[in-house]
């Protein structure tokens, strides 16, 4: 890299340039201007950032005669490509960090014109070079990082410079607004969200289209509706889709996760509470069933509701009403309920852990949802659709090989959809490379072959999360990302299930 006391180091000598140069105003040529008028015309069609950063590199590169041409920014709340024209000197050349926090902090250009290259000794990668140019890019004030311009056998001259800071200053204004369309489509996205459109359920395999198919029929009619499968599946599109298909689309889906919020506070978050009611509630606040008045309410883990919520919540099914904490009044509301469990109710039924009169008011229309292991052959669909969403995410355009598409495909996924999400992401964020191989999917251990086959849904959770702490060393922060989880629903599955990691890790240790 190139040292960061160069610049200073450097003005020392006869006719090395000052960092601080500031140039005369010098009129572009004519060539130099059809370069920049061609890159301007091409950055108004261009949307993807690592391309345009490219093409201005190669104009660079063109009109400056430089050996190396290279941009590095260093701000990783907006992540923005690493480039290296040619590119096969990419894993060669190393950019100069510091020199780019240079020109970045000081907003200026940065001119190396050694001298006399006896009084300096510069890194490795600039033995070959006789002059270079760093050029910060700044748009609103911000800046977006800088390029490196790198010469062997001659030096640039003023008109380079010249150029370089024209064209960064174009570069720095079009990946600005590249960035600003990109929030607004994530925002348009948002809002698209919530207008009636086809359901996002990715696949077109035969457990699949019966999902469909129960969802379409289940849409047209008022019943409450039970979603059921494994925790990852994507029980809340299937509830997403169900309230875009029914009449009630108009008006609003309200989403609560009831193993997220506390008992003490979830049935004031439910049903809603009056100004002055305990301490802190210096407003009126309505509820979600009245939130949701004239649409539909989606209860996730509804299997962790307690006792006294399920009795509360059985006597608005049934159409008594409720009376928000600290009100005199019932609020009686129309609302569709939709609920999902990953849960055995029937189980927790007979283990009075569940109300059999709400399960039976909750069952109206079951819907089972497959597991990702039932339907493998979606997942090539599944991943592109989350490499698409990584890609806008990164600004990386990121490919699977076959032998990693079928470790995929062979892959039993105890954590589901949500699973296969959490290991593409990952697979991205830890490998620069393009196209990910087998050896960039980390996967929790497979399920042994002499597993029992009559596990229920809780003992293979437990499983799941013993063998994703062991493959961890017992970070519940790791596990639950290879679970497709946060760390706080760990934790909270882990009490639940009276999984020790102690325990687990004293077990490994033992068996080593």
């Amino acid at each position: 890299a190139v040292p960061g006391h160069l610049a200073e180091h450097l003005a020392e000598g006869p006719g090395a340039a000052d960092s601080s140069l500031t140039l005369p105003s010098t009129v572009l040529q004519k060539d130099e201007l059809t370069a920049l008028c061609s890159f301007m015309a091409a950055a108004m069609e261009e949307g993807d950032p690592r391309a345009l950063v490219g093409r201005a590199l190669q104009v660079v590169q063109g009109q400056t005669q430089a050996t190396i041409t290279g941009f590095l920014n260093l701000d990783e709340e907006n992540p923005l490509p690493r480039l290296v024209l040619p590119e096969s000197a990419h894993l060669d050349i190393q950019l100069s960090r510091s020199l780019t926090q240079k020109v970045q902090q000081e907003g200026r250009p940065v001119w190396l014109k050694p001298a006399l290259q006896s009084e300096w000794k510069p890194s490795e990668s600039l033995l070959l070079f006789t002059d270079a140019l760093c050029v910060p890019l700044r748009a609103g004030g911000a800046p977006l990082g800088a390029l490196h311009v790198y010469k062997a056998g001659r030096f640039f001259s003023e008109r380079d410079l010249r150029f370089c800071e024209v064209l960064a200053g174009h570069l720095a204004n079009s990946l600005q607004l590249q960035r600003a369309r990109r929030t607004l489509e994530v925002e348009n996205s948002r809002l698209r969200s919530y207008l009636p459109v086809p359901d996002q359920i990715i696949g077109d395999s035969a457990p699949l289209r019966q999902l469909r198919r129960l969802i379409s029929l289940a849409a047209a009619r008022p019943s409450t509706v039970l979603i059921l499968g494994e925790s990852g599946v994507g029980k809340e599109l299937v509830a997403l889709a169900l309230h875009r298909q029914s009449p009630r689309r108009e008006a609003p889906l309200v989403v609560v996760n009831c193993a997220a919020i506390a008992p003490s506070l979830l049935e004031a978050e439910l049903f809603g509470y009056r100004k002055n009611a305990f301490t802190g509630a210096d407003r009126d606040h309505p509820g979600l069933f009245q939130q949701a008045d004239e649409g539909t309410l989606f209860m996730d883990e509804i299997g962790e509701l307690s006792l006294d919520c399920q009795a509360k919540l059985l006597r608005v099914m049934d159409g008594k009403g409720f009376r928000p904490v600290g009100a005199d009044a019932e609020v009686r509301v129309d609302v569709r309920i939709v609920a999902a469990t990953h849960r055995d109710l029937e189980r927790e039924v007979r283990t009075g852990r569940f109300r059999e009169d709400l399960y039976f008011r909750l069952r109206v229309i079951p819907i089972p949802v497959p597991p990702l292991r039932a339907h493998a052959e979606d997942i090539p669909a599944l991943v592109n659709y989350f490499l698409e969403k990584l890609a806008f995410e990164s600004y990386r355009q990121v490919r699977l090989t076959e032998a990693a598409l079928g470790r995929l495909q062979e892959y039993s996924w105890p954590g589901n959809v949500r699973q296969l999400r959490s290991v593409l992401e990952c697979a991205v964020a830890l490998s620069e490379k393009d196209l990910l191989d087998t050896g960039d999917l980390v996967l929790p251990t497979e399920v042994p072959a002499n597993q029992p086959a009559t596990l229920n849904l809780e003992e293979l959770e437990g499983w799941a999360i013993r063998q994703a702490l062991r493959q961890t060393g017992g970070n519940i922060t790791q596990a639950a990302r290879l679970l497709g989880i946060v760390r706080d629903t760990l934790s909270g599955k882990m009490k639940r299930l009276g999984i020790d990691k102690q325990a687990i890790l004293k077990e490994e240790g033992n068996r080593e």
